[in-house]
């Protein structure tokens, strides 16, 4: 990609993580900034997790950088670092961009699970009214499960083989959405019922993982999502296709987060 502009008056963003070599957002929202006719940068800027809080407070007080993105293993840390939040951020206890307002004060929000409902959505899924089966109560599926109940959703099923923390996100998502019935489930391979399967696990992730669950014939009716970007057919999707579901692989959340990203981004310099 070649940048159209960069000199002294360029504005700065960047992603923060660890590691941070294998990120694709510094191509793909600098092409976004410029395009839209910004003269700004996104950079990534690898922290080290023992310097964690006097490097942000240090890239924070930078004159000409007005937002950064956070990845792993940050997301969690950096919610402290805010002085305000959406509402969605406190409830999912971490935040995955923040952005320097006109008064210099920095505003935080998650995008991960805003990610994922606008893309079943652009895949013609409402999740309004749906009962959905998520596996993993982690950072990534404690951020779907709070978009989802935000959408609509009828009812989380949220599975973790870490049963207590499956039940805390379902008590969280209970007290902020009390339309939606959420509870933690004891089978990760029950679906009958549900309308949306979700793996929010990185099972998958690594060749010999397997499924996240002993899945047995799925109904076609059921939609499939693996959060999981590469490899894009993980052993889930496999199956889940074979059953003559509808699967979408991680992708497409990740690009819908970058439009939902540089809009927050845009909404400070408006």
């Amino acid at each position: 990609m070649s940048i159209a502009r960069l000199d002294g008056a360029t504005r700065l963003y960047g992603i923060v993580g660890h590691p941070i070599a294998q990120v694709r957002s510094p191509e793909v929202m600098t092409a976004w900034l410029q395009q839209a006719g910004h003269n700004a940068i996104l950079v990534p800027l690898h922290v080290l997790p023992e310097a964690f809080d006097e490097t942000m407070l240090g890239l924070m007080r930078l004159g000409n950088l007005d937002g950064l993105v956070v990845t792993v293993p940050y997301k969690a840390r950096a919610l402290a670092l805010a002085d305000t939040c959406l509402p969605t951020a406190l409830q999912v206890g971490a935040v995955n961009a923040l952005r320097r307002n006109a008064d210099g004060s920095w505003h935080g929000a998650i995008f991960d699970g805003t990610g994922l409902v606008r893309a079943l959505r652009a895949e013609d899924f409402e999740p309004a009214g749906r009962r959905v089966k998520m596996l993993g109560a982690g950072g990534a599926g404690s951020a779907v499960a709070i978009a989802l109940a935000e959408a609509g959703a009828r009812a989380l099923d949220i599975y973790d083989t870490d049963a207590a923390r499956a039940a805390d996100l379902a008590q969280r998502v209970s007290t902020h959405y009390p339309d939606c019935e959420a509870r933690a489930a004891n089978d990760p391979a029950h679906v009958d019922g549900h309308d949306l399967l979700i793996n929010c696990t990185p099972i998958g992730m690594q060749a010999g993982d397997g499924m996240p669950a002993p899945f047995g014939p799925l109904d076609p009716g059921l939609r499939v999502v693996d959060i999981i970007m590469k490899p894009q057919n993980t052993p889930l999707a496999e199956h889940a296709r074979a059953c003559g579901c509808r699967v979408m692989n991680g992708i497409p959340m990740l690009d819908r987060q970058v439009e939902a990203v540089m809009s927050f981004f845009m909404e400070a310099s408006a």
